[in-house]
């Protein structure tokens, strides 16, 4: 590493900057970035470069993010109502701001009933890399003692989660934390990695199945999109190569559920 670069000032100046800001995204992530391109590049700049546009990448402004303060006032309003229709539509307006999930909505009626008749109700949940999948709660039909632990690099959004875990009667588990940098070490019946791993890997060949191999539940349950963004092109059987290629040597069962627009591989580690 290059001893005239001072990485906790430009972890700094990165986070501070205005693209960032708002999100308050976890230093660890940057840190990381920064520590694995010095070493690839003959020229600092050009590594500083590099690890930025791989953060650019990762984070993926264009995902979209709700205002967060304005989608407290309605999930306040819709849960004072009482009524789990209304918090339904008002998670239903939030998620739509986010590719991922709002691409997940035609789908939710049905969609964890399909998954948890493989894996069994869970009483513990850790949602990786989670952005906000959590707001489709209302429709796994778990109980409220349900410990559910989110992950987000976002504080900003992991605060929201917070506020809306509180307000749903949940604890306030979700956590912000670099998942490829730190694993979590909570334990759990299941974990969610939805949308995620083919982005992982693009920032880190092989970084996935550490992760994996970490975490420490029963199911994996990994989902992957049918498409590409564009919608021009079927994905499907290339994701389906990346997952198997990946746990290959691992003695897990991996089961599927292919939805219109999402594949599901639910690997029983323990099987």
């Amino acid at each position: 590493m290059s001893k005239d670069i001072n990485i906790d000032e430009l972890v700094n100046t990165i986070r501070q900057s205005s693209k960032y800001k708002k999100s308050n995204i976890c230093a660890a992530t940057i840190r990381d970035l920064i520590e694995t391109e010095l070493p690839r590049h003959k020229h600092k700049n050009e590594a500083i470069q590099a690890a930025k546009k791989k953060l650019h990448r990762i984070v993926a402004p264009y995902l979209g993010d709700p205002d967060y303060n304005q989608a407290i006032q309605q999930l306040e309003s819709a849960i004072a109502t009482g009524g789990q229709e209304q918090l339904k539509a008002t998670c239903t307006e939030i998620m739509a701001s986010h590719l991922s999930t709002r691409e997940r909505q035609p789908l939710l009626n049905n969609f964890y009933r399909k998954i948890f008749a493989h894996t069994g109700t869970p009483n513990s949940i850790l949602d990786i890399a989670c952005a906000l999948h959590p707001l489709s709660f209302p429709w796994m039909e778990l109980p409220i003692a349900t410990r559910y632990y989110a992950y987000d690099l976002h504080q900003t959004r992991v605060e929201f989660l917070n506020q809306y875990f509180t307000l749903q009667g949940l604890e306030p588990l979700a956590i912000a934390q670099d998942i490829l940098v730190n694993f979590p070490n909570q334990s759990a019946d299941l974990a969610f990695i939805f949308k995620e791993v083919h982005r992982f890997e693009q920032r880190q060949r092989g970084c996935t199945l550490p992760l994996l191999d970490a975490l420490q539940v029963r199911y994996l349950l990994i989902s992957l999109p049918t498409t590409s963004a564009s919608g021009k092109w079927d994905v499907t059987d290339r994701y389906r190569d990346l997952v198997y290629g990946m746990i290959s040597d691992r003695p897990w069962q991996t089961k599927e559920i292919e939805f219109a627009t999402e594949l599901i591989f639910i690997i029983d580690k323990q099987a």
